[in-house]
């Protein structure tokens, strides 16, 4: 008998903190990276996360569009412009740099803004711990 209790009481304890650990769950990061498409999810996303990655391909005649749609928090959203001349062993200097794009996302926000032909990175980071989605559209200017 109180090998039938103690075997229940772990198997509670065990789903206690397998219940714990999934509502905890962060995460962001990309889920679509193409070269004209980028899709930033975020899910309980802590203030201060980012990451930065490209590439986007803008095209003479083409614009930028970000769309947000945060359940609650905030993204901010950097575009720069990568150098014509890369190295594929270097990772371009873009921190010193202005971004030729910024916007931060909350809610149902949607921006958007033309800009030089050329590659560009993206850097994402969280302002106020956030849950959604942020896309980042490279299509033809209107």
């Amino acid at each position: 008998m109180k090998k039938t209790i103690s075997v229940l009481l772990t198997a509670v304890l065990v789903m206690s903190m397998m219940l714990v650990t999934s509502c905890g769950k962060s995460e962001f990061g990309l889920s679509e990276n193409t070269e004209k498409l980028m899709t930033i999810n975020a899910e309980n996303a802590a203030k201060d996360d980012f990451f930065m990655t490209g590439t986007l391909e803008v095209a003479d005649g083409e614009k930028v569009v970000v769309t947000s749609n945060l359940e609650k928090g905030s993204v901010k959203v950097e575009l720069f412009a990568t150098p014509e001349e890369q190295s594929i062993d270097e990772v371009p200097d873009v921190e010193e740099g202005e971004p030729v794009f910024m916007m931060n996302a909350t809610g149902t926000d949607c921006q958007s803004g033309t800009m030089p032909a050329g590659s560009l990175m993206l850097k994402a980071t969280v302002l106020e711990k956030a849950t959604g989605t942020v896309t980042i559209e490279v299509l033809p200017a209107e």
